[in-house]
């Protein structure tokens, strides 16, 4: 029963995510068995490709950076030089790489600009869901019931919005250059890419900044993350209905 709850609370906020993002085209709605393929392409493929490639390449980094602990700067900053590598360089590059094929798993529905963001988020928002079931269970196994509460608040909010809002901007790259001829799919994983370094390097600064206890050093942080989250989902829908109302009927 429990376990049931778990997966419920995780998968649940993105799913509603999908419905909302798919719902807010008002002329030629997406269908659903498409939505859906790049929603489940995003849940499992696009999360096991990223756990194997994220492995790898921090190992090598590991590795190198054994290279470096001499000088005394790397050796006393550690720990934030390894988050901000990891969540500001590897995790952004490989996890938007992943999504993407879950918009290219459904491109031949792709027959208007913003229909790209909608797979794209789709994508994103199933690999939302079950990153954020991984974290929940690791909340509930070593915090208990309140941590995993409120792990579970936060990253249906901040991680779930910015992981479907990033990727949106991929499939819209992909979408805008089939449609019109013009831009590409790599410029718009290039904005993807950005976003979401920026979010976990915002998301990080407690641990950049640890050494300092200062309650307001964890909460600013996190508001701007929800807050950066929330924006940009708003964006992505309001380029949705733009680009709706006029695409050709």
């Amino acid at each position: 029963m429990l376990l049931l709850a778990v997966i419920t609370v995780a998968f649940l906020p993105s799913l509603v995510y999908v419905i909302w993002v798919r719902n807010t085209e008002r002329y030629s709605r997406e269908p659903w068995r498409a939505v859906m393929r790049s929603f489940l392409w995003g849940a499992t493929f696009a999360i096991l490709i990223s756990l194997v490639v994220e492995i790898i390449l921090t190992y090598f980094y590991t590795k190198t950076f054994e290279l470096a602990r001499g000088y005394e700067f790397i050796a006393v900053h550690k720990e934030s030089i390894d988050a901000l590598v990891l969540a500001g360089f590897i995790a952004p590059l490989v996890e938007e790489a992943a999504k993407a094929y879950g918009i290219l798993s459904s491109k031949r529905y792709i027959d208007e600009v913003e229909d790209g963001f909608i797979y794209g988020s789709s994508s994103g928002f199933g690999f939302a869901a079950t990153e954020n079931l991984l974290y929940e269970i690791s909340a509930l196994l070593t915090g208990g019931i309140v941590a995993w509460a409120m792990i579970s608040l936060i990253r249906s909010i901040a991680s779930a919005l910015l992981h479907g809002s990033a990727t949106a901007m991929t499939g819209f790259g992909y979408s805008y250059k089939k449609i019109t001829g013009r831009g590409g799919m790599r410029h718009g994983y290039g904005v993807a890419v950005a976003m979401h370094s920026s979010f976990n390097i915002i998301a990080s600064i407690p641990i950049f900044l640890g050494g300092m206890h200062n309650t307001l050093i964890y909460i600013i942080p996190l508001v701007i993350a929800i807050l950066y989250g929330a924006l940009a989902f708003k964006y992505i829908r309001g380029r949705i209905r733009y680009y709706d109302t006029r695409s050709p009927r």
